[in-house]
Order: C-alpha cells, then sequence, then structure tokens
C-alpha cells in the first residue's frame, strides 16, 4: 500500500530537505559521511481512513543508496493518532497514540506482518506520560514533574521515568527498571543554554558513574552546523553537516 502511494506520489512532493554530513574532522580519513533527505505529502484518499493525512518519505545513503529507506503514513482517526511505516530493506511499523481528557498520553509499537490487510499485529512497547506537580513537605512548594511508565513486552523490562526543569537551563531525570526479577535505578543531570544566535551548548552527566558528555553546536559561524562533541573521559569529534529545504 504504502509501496504503491510513494510511487504514485513521487512526481507531487511538496515539500523535503536534504542533508548533507561529513565524518569525524578530528580524525584522518575526512570525507563525506553520508546524505539524508525527507521528502513529505498531504493527501487526500477515500480509500484511507482518518483525516490529516500525510506521506512521508525518508532517504539514508548509507542504508540504501538507489532507494529510500523508508515511508510512513500518518493520519488521525478521532482522538488517536497513528503513523504506519514501511522499512524497505524488510518490516512493517505501527505506532498509535491518544490523549485523555485528563492529559495522560497513551502510546502503543508495534509491527505488522501483512501491511495490506493489516493484520498480524504484534504490540512491542506500551507507555504511559503524564505531567503532574509534586509538593515538597517541606518547603510547600511544588515542583511541576513529567512521569512515564514503559513496558517493553519482548523484553519484559518496565521502566519508571521521572524528569523535572530545576531552573536555569538544568532538568533532572531518573528512572527505576525492573527486568527478569531485578531492578535498577539510574539518574542524571543535564544542562542546556543558548551561548548566543545560533551556538548552543548542551551538557549531561550521571552522577553514579561519572559518564557523561558536552556537545557544542554552532550554525551561526558557517553556512552549516558545526556539532563538537566532547565524552568525559573519551575522544572529541567534530562534525559538520548542512540542509537544504525545498
Amino acid at each position: 500500500m504504502i509501496q504503491a502511494l510513494i510511487i504514485g506520489y513521487a512526481g507531487t512532493v511538496a515539500a523535503g530537505s536534504i542533508e548533507i554530513s561529513s565524518s569525524d574532522l578530528t580524525g584522518s580519513g575526512r570525507a563525506l559521511d553520508n546524505i539524508k533527505g525527507t521528502w513529505s505529502q498531504a493527501l487526500s484518499c477515500a480509500l484511507i481512513p482518518g483525516k490529516d493525512l500525510k506521506l512521508s518519505a525518508e532517504y539514508d545513503r548509507s542504508e540504501n543508496k538507489n532507494f529510500v529507506k523508508e515511508a510512513t503514513l500518518t493520519g488521525t482517526l478521532d482522538k488517536i493518532k497513528y503513523a504506519l511505516t514501511t522499512k524497505f530493506n524488510g518490516g512493517n511499523d505501527l505506532k498509535v497514540e491518544t490523549t485523555t481528557n485528563d492529559g495522560t498520553k497513551f502510546e502503543a509499537e508495534g509491527s505488522l506482518g501483512n501491511l495490506y490487510t493489516l493484520s498480524e499485529m504484534k504490540v512491542s512497547k506500551v507507555s504511559a506520560t503524564r505531567g503532574l506537580s509534586l509538593k515538597n513537605i517541606l518547603s510547600g512548594s511544588s515542583q511541576d514533574c513529567e512521569l512515564e511508565v514503559t513496558h517493553d513486552l519482548p523484553a519484559s523490562e518496565s521502566k519508571l521515568s521521572l524528569s523535572s526543569v530545576l531552573g536555569s537551563g538544568v532538568t533532572a531525570r531518573g528512572a527505576i527498571t525492573s527486568k527478569a526479577g531485578s531492578s535498577s535505578v539510574a539518574y542524571e543531570v543535564e544542562y542546556d543554554t543558548t551561548l548566543s544566535e545560533g551556538r548552543t551548548l548542551h551538557a549531561s552527566v550521571n552522577p553514579q558513574d561519572g559518564t557523561g558528555e558536552v556537545e557544542y553546536e554552532d550554525s551561526a559561524t558557517l553556512d552549516a552546523t558545526i556539532t563538537a562533541n566532547l565524552p568525559l573521559g573519551g575522544t572529541p569529534s567534530v562534525t559538520v553537516k548542512r540542509s537544504f529545504a525545498f
């Protein structure tokens, strides 16, 4: 179905972009690393259920230089949003989501064995996300947080995540993971700031094991985006990418 649609609409692409990226400029083999492209087209088709229909395709030269990597059909059915993706190297994915009246967002991800009959569906992951406000018993103040519960069915793994913006660009995240009768706790702190127009800094650290990274992104100096990444205790890298929209 999606294969036929993308071929039929290939000549009427409404919008898209092409991204060219370099390899690590600090290494010895400086060269063009990859070319990616995206295309999208709004649809009006009585044979496809729902509204706000859009067909998009993604090209990735590193995976298939001769054809698009995957195509995705998105739309809405009442309060349910769906995304049906066919991968041209094999496999069809389906993602559905809905938001209840109290603000809780439910998502389900899975695969389809038969794209034409939409049968043989296997659910692989379910999740629920909701914003909430936690009150500090001592100070009486409240802190806005986001709570997420996920369950990975094939891995039989459940995760409870809590994140909160502490202010001044600092975000704290914590997660409890349960798998095979055992559980683990992980947390990290992130910092984001805009140094000037077109220049941003992102830093993350895991206090438990001292891992993390610092990333600087500059899209103002050149007509391209320069990204410098410094993993804590690792080797720094610098890459350049250029995007063209049409």
